[in-house]
């Protein structure tokens, strides 16, 4: 190994690693922008991402609410959407008017953008009320007995949306609200509960696992905040966005792969060429390309072996023309699905892949240590002698006869 092969195979590494770069720009951005247009059909039919349910106006001296889950994956386009539909029902104790004999009012807001309202009903001290004369606009305007109170509203609906439902108690973190008496739970029909960045917890206990579920509760008696309460729904990765992560990633197993083989092949004394490096990087470039036009066709689960197998053939039997069978399948072969195969699929454990992908690392750096640890790198990369000078060739004797005489002519 001279310096100068060692600066080819880098180079080749960096052009490599470019084109992983430009691959991935170009999955990720193909990926976003259909995530785009088929979420504006889906919002047409299921709802914005997040619906959003404002507390009512004014503060309720008591609130007991009660929100269903019905949660499905949906798959439109080539892209899986977090879709939801959400039972409502709140139960709020308000104050009467401040005078007897004058009306009052209770305004609840509707969520802002939810496509539609089914068995929307709203009832006062028990009697149910027409609901299309108090519907204005995205709030319904309830009006109050005149006799004081305290009196009892409830109002319940269904609809639809996706990916989280969120119960806004500042009514959008203008004001900070005095929160009374209230109790909040919710049911799913899914265990991967968890709750939107910034939101509240379930107070005072976690939630509790039900049969096909989990419940929730939030239970508050007196608190001053600007806090939202709020269910973040399972989601699914899309195939592309896994793809274009494992693209830009891709250059750091090559790398782990290339200091193996070349730690491999300075023990098992094996003489390799640039050129070598440069095929067996294109053929850890077919697995991502493939990937990349493939998963738009087929489930991710699919492609990613048919894409592993690929690679994994094209390396293994070009290296098994140029060191044999045994170096190819044992070194190589099983380097590729170390590196490449199994440092890709780490990307498809969400929440997992840098923990598993960073022990993968200091694992091979432990074998390598100690493998190469009595190594003599100064021999390694020293310059090769220069082949021995050849003593000049000697002169060809001169023909028969005198120099300049043609030779005798032949007897007859």
């Amino acid at each position: 190994m001279t310096a100068f092969r060692l600066f080819l195979i880098i180079l080749i590494f960096c052009t490599v690693s470019v084109a992983w770069l430009i691959l991935g720009s170009t999955v990720e951005y193909r990926t976003r922008d259909l995530t785009e247009r088929m979420g504006q059909e889906v919002n047409a039919l299921w709802g914005p991402s997040g619906l959003v349910q404002d507390a009512p106006v004014p503060d309720p001296l008591k609130s007991d609410i009660q929100v269903v889950f019905h949660h499905e994956q949906r798959y439109k386009g080539l892209v899986w959407f977090s879709t939801y539909t959400v039972e409502f029902t709140g139960t709020y104790t308000v104050e009467g008017p401040a005078n007897e004999g004058s009306a009052g009012e209770f305004v609840f807001p509707l969520p802002n953008g939810a496509p539609d309202f089914e068995n929307l009903t709203v009832k006062v001290n028990g009697d149910a009320l027409d609901v299309a004369p108090i519907k204005a606009g995205g709030r319904l305007m309830i009006p109050l007995p005149a006799a004081q109170g305290p009196h009892t509203v409830a109002v319940t609906y269904r609809t639809y949306g996706r990916d989280r439902w969120v119960y806004d108690l500042s009514r959008g973190g203008e004001f900070t609200t005095m929160v009374r008496d209230f109790r909040l739970a919710a049911v799913t029909d899914f265990t991967a509960i968890d709750y939107p960045k910034g939101s509240v917890s379930p107070t005072p206990e976690p939630a509790q696992a039900i049969e096909g579920g989990m419940q929730a509760e939030w239970k508050f008696e007196n608190r001053s905040t600007r806090r939202q309460i709020g269910i973040e729904m399972p989601s699914r990765q899309n195939a592309g966005a896994v793809a274009g992560r494992m693209a830009f990633a891709a250059p750091v197993s090559l790398f782990f792969f290339f200091t193996v083989l070349f730690t491999v092949i300075i023990l098992k004394k094996v003489t390799l060429h640039p050129m070598h490096y440069l095929f067996i990087s294109a053929g850890f470039f077919a697995f991502h390309i493939l990937m990349a036009y493939l998963v738009d066709r087929i489930p991710l689960d699919y492609v990613f072996w048919i894409c592993a197998v690929v690679s994994v053939l094209l390396v293994v039997s070009y290296m098994r023309l140029v060191a044999g069978v045994t170096f190819a399948v044992l070194y190589v072969g099983l380097a590729q699905l170390v590196y490449l195969v199994g440092f890709s699929y780490a990307f498809t454990w969400q929440g997992n892949t840098g923990l598993t992908i960073t022990i993968a690392a200091i694992a091979t750096l432990f074998v390598l240590m100690q493998a190469t640890g009595r190594l003599d790198w100064n021999e390694v990369f020293k310059k090769p002698p220069a082949p021995p000078r050849q003593p000049p060739a000697a002169a060809a004797p001169a023909p028969s006869g005198t120099q300049g005489e043609p030779p005798p002519a032949p007897l007859p």
